[in-house]
């Protein structure tokens, strides 16, 4: 599967997550330490205009959350979309990245957090087995331990059996506890 039918996947997993979303559970914690549904779904969403370059509030409304991921999602995703959109260098949070990188990041971040609203909101976390094995597999070859702990993006790899969910794994490897 390419990187772009990836990201769409992993946005359209988010979006289906989304709308299953409760206007009263948005201030439900999540296994994002610190994070509510509502903060977990700023964070995505705000993250899809940082592909772009742009800022944009996420709407307090929980009846426009889900118009808001759709426009952001579609913005970075034509981002990615142009004739650089990937080879290009992005400036994150980590450093500069090439595209190919970012956009699997955001395909992640998109997935595991579908996983955090899903398990936060009591919906199913099977989500995409395809493509959450693929990243799972990437994240793996990618996630080196100067990348966990205190302050920094992930955190320990938490045990998980095999037998779960491939989405369930893929927290657990992000450091979630399943």
């Amino acid at each position: 599967m390419d990187q772009l039918e990836a990201h769409a996947r992993a946005q359209a997993t988010f979006a289906e997550v989304l709308a299953g979303v409760k206007p009263d559970q948005l201030e439900a914690p999540t296994p994002c330490p610190d994070w509510t549904v509502w903060g977990v779904i700023d964070h995505l969403i705000a993250g899809n205009w940082r592909v772009v370059g742009e800022a944009h509030p996420t709407p307090d409304d929980p009846q426009q959350l889900v118009e808001a991921h759709a426009v952001s999602a579609s913005a970075a995703h034509a981002t990615f979309s142009e004739p650089d959109g990937l080879t290009r260098t992005y400036v994150v949070r980590i450093g500069p990245i090439p595209g190919t990188l970012f956009i699997a990041l955001r395909t992640t971040d998109a997935l595991v957090h579908a996983w955090d609203i899903a398990t936060a909101t009591g919906q199913p976390t099977d989500l995409d087995p395809e493509l959450t094995g693929m990243m799972l597999e990437m994240s793996q070859q990618r996630i080196t331990p100067e990348l966990r702990g205190e302050g920094r993006p992930f955190g320990p790899e938490q045990e998980c059996s095999e037998d779960r969910p491939v989405a369930d794994r893929l927290a657990a490897f992000l450091g979630r506890r399943p």
